[in-house]
């Protein structure tokens, strides 16, 4: 769904389908979200760096703004 349709879905009501579709493709790229989180953190800790909680620290940061740009693409406030 691109920012057209959101824009579109935020003025009229969504059929229960609509509903269902536009929420699975949130949650899916959510979840996308949180596995490259994830995997950027293993790394970290993989490479042994030497400011590793600086940079996981960093990477929750990261992912926070990544949620909440994903948040506002979808209009979702919660």
């Amino acid at each position: 769904m691109d920012q057209k349709e959101v824009d579109l879905n935020e003025e009229q009501e969504l059929s229960p389908e609509e509903l269902a579709e536009f929420m699975a493709s949130y949650k899916k790229e959510l979840a996308r979200i949180y596995k490259m989180s994830s995997a950027k953190k293993s790394f970290m800790v993989r490479q042994k760096l030497p400011n590793l909680k600086m940079a996981l620290e960093e990477c929750d940061r990261d992912m926070r703004k990544d949620i909440d740009e994903l948040k506002h693409k979808y209009g979702i406030h919660y």
